[in-house]
């Protein structure tokens, strides 16, 4: 008997879901450090703002990387950079996991964003070469629950090995894990990327829109980089208060309500589950909004509306209410990344290199990222907690505000020219 072959749609599948796991499986070797920042600091005996100076370097490391491989990764060896990558990524977290110095972790860190950053502009790009549009939708989707799996993976892992004090094997459960897909990656490469049934749709898209009129394509690529300029800074701080949250949470469920390291981990793990929700929201909500400065603004309000709820909880004494608005901010916050990282460049991708674009709202994110690492630990250090609350508030406001003056503006210069 012959082995039945794959049909396309079956390849398609696969593929995505091993590109999510590729990803998922990367935030374990990354979240290895921030999940057991808590023990991490009290094994070392070092302030909020030594640690965070660690996640800090690594997201310095990812955005800059992101925003070099967002234009070149289209020249990458896809099958090999995805697993040597991770191949890497893994050594590092074996090196922290044998135990080296507080003060070599940052470096080690560092080296591990320049290496992980190679990936999700790569998947990216592969993804869309590869998928139909009717398979694309299921990519965005999967694509976006990456931060949940990968999260919740570490994060639990982490809880259960500081049940026995071992926040150590944290590390080890990211490599093996990346060590693992990094294999079937490898493996399974060449057979399910042999059609590229993507991108023959956007370049058929590319065609068609080859025959416009030359005034409106100049006009078109303006607005398109107006559309990105904006939400880079959209995303930027969303990523700031996201990951600001998501670092921090243990340590102030810590000192803040006097929980002990391993559940103050397990209630940081409910907050990635309500990131699912946040990517079916956005892409709901998608549907009917198609502006995406306008659906990244609904979504903003409502996250600094739930910031209110944080500070109003905490004033309150209240740790059952402080969790439920911790984790409606990550429902909105992971809505808005899902938004930026993958509903935006696999919609544009007749217009722009998906890779590119992908590449380069993770690079302005990670802006965000890095700032809230560091920054809000050393204001934690020199205030309080609710000091940092107010400051994220005050930024998504901002942002806000922002998002829906450019709404607004745009229908002003929509209404002008049709008149």
């Amino acid at each position: 008997m012959g082995t039945k072959r794959l049909t396309l749609k079956q390849k398609q599948q696969i593929l995505i879901v091993i590109a999510c796991l590729v990803y998922s499986f990367a935030y374990t070797g990354r979240y290895s450090y921030n999940a057991n920042i808590a023990p991490i600091m009290a094994f070392y005996n070092v302030t909020r703002a030594e640690a965070g100076l660690t996640g800090t370097f690594f997201f310095f490391a990812y955005g800059a990387g992101q925003l070099i491989h967002a234009i070149f990764c289209k020249f990458y060896p896809r099958k090999y950079i995805i697993p040597g990558v991770l191949c890497v990524s893994a050594v590092l977290n074996i090196v922290v996991f044998c135990g080296v110095p507080f003060g070599a972790i940052k470096y080690l860190w560092l080296l591990n964003g320049i290496c992980q950053s190679v990936l999700w502009p790569t998947l990216v790009l592969v993804l869309s070469d590869t998928m139909d549009s009717v398979m694309m939708k299921r990519a965005v989707f999967a694509m976006s629950l990456t931060v949940v799996i990968g999260t919740v993976i570490s994060y639990g892992g982490s809880a259960i090995f500081n049940l026995f004090d071992f926040f150590r094997g944290a590390f080890l459960l990211g490599a093996f894990l990346m060590l693992v897909i990094g294999t079937a990656w490898l493996v399974g490469y060449d057979t399910l990327t042999a059609e590229k049934a993507g991108l023959a749709e956007a370049q058929a898209a590319g065609s068609e829109a080859a025959g416009e009129d030359g005034t409106r394509k100049r006009t078109a690529s303006g607005a398109l980089i107006g559309l990105i300029a904006a939400c880079g800074l959209f995303i930027a701080v969303d990523n700031f208060v996201k990951d600001g949250l998501n670092t921090w949470t243990p340590v102030i469920l810590k000192e803040r309500f006097g929980v002990g390291d391993s559940l103050s981990i397990v209630l940081t793990v409910a907050l990635p589950f309500c990131g699912v929700f946040g990517a079916m929201l956005a892409l709901r909500m998608n549907r009917k909004i198609k502006d995406f400065r306008a659906l990244s603004g609904s979504l903003l309000l409502m996250l600094s509306v739930c910031i209110c709820g944080i500070l109003l909880s905490m004033k309150l004494d209240s740790m059952a209410l402080t969790v439920a608005f911790l984790g409606v901010v990550s429902c909105f916050a992971h809505g808005i990344n899902s938004i930026m990282t993958s509903i935006m460049p696999f919609a544009l991708r007749d217009k722009v290199n998906p890779g590119f674009l992908a590449g380069l709202m993770n690079s302005a994110g990670y802006v965000g990222s890095t700032a809230s690492a560091y920054g809000l630990g050393v204001i934690a250090d020199r205030t309080d907690w609710n000091t940092v609350m107010y400051i994220l508030l005050f930024a998504s406001v901002g942002v806000t505000l922002l998002a829906w003056g450019t709404v607004l503006l745009g229908h002003l210069h929509k209404r002008k020219t049709e008149q």
